[in-house]
């Protein structure tokens, strides 16, 4: 048996993968000796793979045949296999790993390269939803988050326009969070919840189309557990690409990534 583990700093991502097939499941990183403890139990000859900034926790108990890689190469090795089985073929792309903050790359020549990173991330969803609302679990804030509607929240281009035609499509944001300093009545939980989703998703975006455009490169790919069942982050960011002139892929199970390719590197 052949597990991979990528231990980061909010969830540990595991893929089981056996003869008859692929398992995939997260745990919350704080419950890594649970883990490692069930794992030794269930799996104690097994050969792991171990990634991701907690990894040497992992390797320090684990009891089986253990192995660490570099978070980053295989990151790239396990996204690469998930997007050929996924019959996506892309050669050239910039890809943004949403995590609990965003790691950017860009990948040719069947190499990658880290560009750098950005603190907003799945972290600044949950921290500042906690903030904003209460709330820091994040199936409950994904499913607030559909309930919103952040232009009661955001200040976008048309509102700046009013009447008249803009020169850039009106739903483009034009600040987030602003629109409150007009009214501030009708702004519910889940308006406040779907703008943070928004902030996040469009940041990254820019962030992604920004250097996709210094190389010439149009396909943008997001992985990341900031984006499981995340449909608003997912529509949010479809749609901000395709303004913009980009292919954008949120490709499935792209958050094990790195517990993939750390078996294949």
């Amino acid at each position: 048996m052949n597990i991979g583990i990528d231990a980061g700093g909010t969830l540990t991502k595991i893929v089981l993968d056996a003869p008859s097939g692929r398992v995939f499941y997260k745990r919350n990183s704080e419950e890594y000796r649970k883990l490692i403890e069930e794992l030794n139990r269930d799996y104690p000859d097994a050969n792991y793979f171990v990634t991701g900034g907690k990894s040497a926790l992992f390797a320090a108990e684990l009891t089986g045949n253990v192995k660490t890689l570099e978070e980053f190469d295989a990151t790239f090795t396990g996204l690469k296999r998930i997007l050929k089985e996924a019959d996506i073929n892309i050669d050239r792309f910039v890809y943004l790993n949403v995590g609990t903050g965003t790691s950017i790359h860009v990948a040719e020549d069947d190499a990658q390269k880290r560009i750098g990173g950005s603190g907003v991330g799945g972290g600044t969803f949950i921290g500042l939803s906690q903030l904003l609302v209460g709330e820091s679990d994040f199936d409950t804030l994904v499913r607030l988050s559909a309930e919103g509607n952040r232009d009661h929240v955001d200040l976008k281009v048309k509102h700046i326009y009013g009447d008249e035609e803009p020169p850039i499509p009106g739903d483009l944001t034009a600040s987030n969070f602003a629109y409150v300093l007009n009214d501030t009545s009708n702004i519910t939980d889940a308006d406040k919840v779907q703008a943070v989703a928004g902030l996040i998703a469009e940041t990254v975006m820019t962030i992604g189309l920004t250097i996709g455009a210094t190389r010439d490169m149009k396909n943008i790919v997001l992985i990341g557990s900031t984006l499981t069942n995340n449909d608003v982050m997912h529509e949010i960011s479809h749609r901000y690409g395709q303004m913009l002139g980009a292919n954008t892929y949120i490709v499935e199970q792209g958050e094990f990534s790195g517990a993939l390719g750390a078996i294949y590197v």
